[in-house]
């Protein structure tokens, strides 16, 4: 009679513990923008004080190969809803990491689009690949630390940038997920 309330706290103990390690990411998608609940995560004591916002994105590839053949690789575009936070809760500033979200989709598709074009080419050393993905992933990094200033008091200039994004996915559109 004792075990059972030992192997019941015991399984709920597990429960939280991968609970608690388990990552919480959120695709992209064209249907749904970020909300403030999407940044689940706490500023970190280093953050200046001028720092309002960390948007967390993360590229994942999925890949099926078989030996001698081309292969098969998913890209994927999340964020990690645990490692982003937001102090300043201001829609404009909501909508700036929305536009950095998209930025992070269109080089998504341009990985994508090289995946493609390495397929066609019939390049089956699986490597090559992972090299492009990196090569992009590092680009898409510098432009997102490039992009890091805070332009809430400019919306001129945000709907000149999702203008410019909403182009840019339109041109990639075949390559989307």
């Amino acid at each position: 009679m004792k075990k059972l309330p030992s192997a019941l706290f015991l399984l709920v103990f597990i429960f939280f513990s991968f609970s608690f390690f388990s990552p919480d990411y959120l695709e992209w998608s064209s249907e749904r923008n970020l909300t403030f609940a999407d940044f689940k995560g706490s500023a970190p004591k280093s953050a200046s004080k001028g720092s309002a916002v960390n948007l967390s994105t993360v590229f994942s590839y999925q890949t099926q190969h078989v030996q001698g053949e081309v292969p098969k690789i998913t890209i994927l575009n999340y964020i990690d809803r645990n490692s982003s936070w937001i102090k300043v809760k201001k829609p404009e500033v909501l909508e700036l990491q929305q536009i950095k979200f998209d930025y992070a989709e269109l080089y998504a598709r341009k990985i994508r689009k090289e995946m493609a074009l390495m397929n066609k080419k019939g390049i089956k050393d699986k490597q090559k690949y992972l090299d492009v993905i990196a090569k992009i992933a590092k680009s898409s990094e510098k432009r997102q630390r490039a992009n890091n200033v805070l332009l809430e008091d400019q919306p001129h200039l945000i709907k000149i940038i999702k203008k410019d994004i909403s182009d840019s996915l339109s041109l990639y559109k075949e390559f989307k997920k």
